[in-house]
């Protein structure tokens, strides 16, 4: 059987009888492009709107929903990204990739608010721009004033604090000793980060990357694995280590980033 024309083809432009004359091909392939361009919106709307659905249920889904954690999970969220970009062409990865964090942001918005305190006085549009690319526009974004209170917010369970690394205040240290719920899952501004996101995340949902290292004494660049010191501070380090270490442990791993 012959493959039939959908009925919506046939109404890309008038029928021949009442065509006007200067319609010329080039503007007849046009139409079907555009056509087939609106065709192709309706698809997409409507998986979108049928993931938006099903991320929902996901989180109603989600051990211990009002538990101690954020429901955000890094490790998840890391593996959609590196299946979608392995699966885009080349010169569409970048594309695809900005896309998807905002199509994954408005199904983590569906499960709850996402709210992001943003502290970074040297360059904070810089900061704020790299943490509204990552969370998406579905986040509730502000600036913060003070790094302490931004922290004391997210060990509240409040959301996530972006803050800045190289700042004159080091607020790393307390990591080790006054806020120990919170864990780093998010770097900014290349592989050495120049800011960081925490919150109260599951260690178990880290993503899979360099472990982030709070340090009394020594040099950054010891230890076991690659080390990449970020900062120091009267005999404090902040660095990355290439080493699969636990959340906690005497190493001083405070976190990952991807």
């Amino acid at each position: 059987m012959p493959h039939a024309v959908k009925p919506a083809l046939q109404q890309v432009w008038p029928p021949a009888d009442r065509r006007p004359d200067d319609i010329s091909p080039e503007r007849m392939a046009l139409a079907a492009l555009r056509h087939e361009i609106d065709q192709l919106d309706d698809e997409i709307l409507a998986l979108f709107e049928r993931r938006l659905a099903i991320a929902a249920r996901v989180g109603r889904a989600k051990d211990a929903p009002a538990g101690p954690h954020l429901k955000l999970r890094p490790d998840r969220e890391q593996a959609v990204l590196r299946r979608i970009s392995a699966r885009a062409r080349p010169e569409n990865r970048e594309t695809v990739n900005s896309l998807w964090r905002e199509v994954v942001g408005h199904g983590l918005a569906r499960q709850g608010p996402i709210r992001v305190q943003v502290w970074a006085p040297l360059e904070p549009a810089r900061a704020y721009d790299a943490a509204r690319r990552r969370f998406g526009a579905a986040a509730e974004m502000r600036v913060a004033d003070d790094p302490e209170a931004a922290l004391r917010w997210a060990a509240e369970g409040q959301g996530v604090a972006v803050l800045a690394v190289n700042a004159g205040q080091p607020w790393w240290i307390g990591l080790r000793r006054q806020w120990t719920s919170l864990s780093v899952f998010e770097g900014f501004g290349g592989a050495a980060p120049t800011a960081l996101a925490l919150g109260k995340i599951d260690p178990a949902a880290l993503p899979a990357g360099p472990r982030v290292l709070v340090g009394a004494g020594g040099d950054a660049g010891d230890g076991a694995g690659r080390r990449v010191g970020l900062a120091t501070h009267h005999g404090w380090t902040l660095s990355l280590a290439d080493a699969p270490l636990p959340v906690g442990g005497p190493e001083g791993c405070v976190g990952a980033i991807a």
